[in-house]
């Protein structure tokens, strides 16, 4: 019985393989990030420079490290928690990846603009990203 039950669970393991895991999308990432404040998830697909935008904060950098981008963003999630992010807007042009999404925290809402560029290495890195609260 028990030859019967291994040749049928290895039939179907050879008939319908897995999926190897594959690495995270840079949406998926972002996304994921802004949802739960994670913001060195986040920086780890940042370029090593990005330009950074957070106008509540008055941060506004041309060009900062991804180090330094990552501590401010850290504080930021501390002092507005995600309660909810979405997308609104995504797309592509020729090596250059954009989105736009709303950010909810502590009552407030927040335009996030992303944009990613593909690297060398063909993988996308984040090149800027711009807070904006509404009014």
């Amino acid at each position: 019985m028990s030859t019967l039950i291994n040749f049928t669970f290895g039939l179907l393991l050879w008939v319908f393989p897995g999926k190897l895991p594959t690495k995270m999308d840079i949406a998926q990432t972002v996304g994921i990030s802004l949802r739960t404040g994670d913001a060195s998830q986040l920086s780890a697909r940042f370029a090593k420079t990005i330009e950074l935008v957070i106008d509540t904060e008055n941060v506004e950098f041309q060009a900062i490290q991804a180090t330094q981008a990552r501590f401010i963003l850290r504080s930021f999630f501390r002092k507005y928690p995600p309660h909810k992010f979405q997308f609104v807007y995504q797309g592509a042009s020729d090596r250059l990846r954009y989105s736009t999404g709303t950010y909810e925290a502590n009552g407030q809402i927040f335009t996030v603009y992303v944009l990613m560029r593909q690297m060398n290495d063909h993988q996308y890195a984040i090149n800027a990203m711009h807070f904006r609260k509404e009014s």
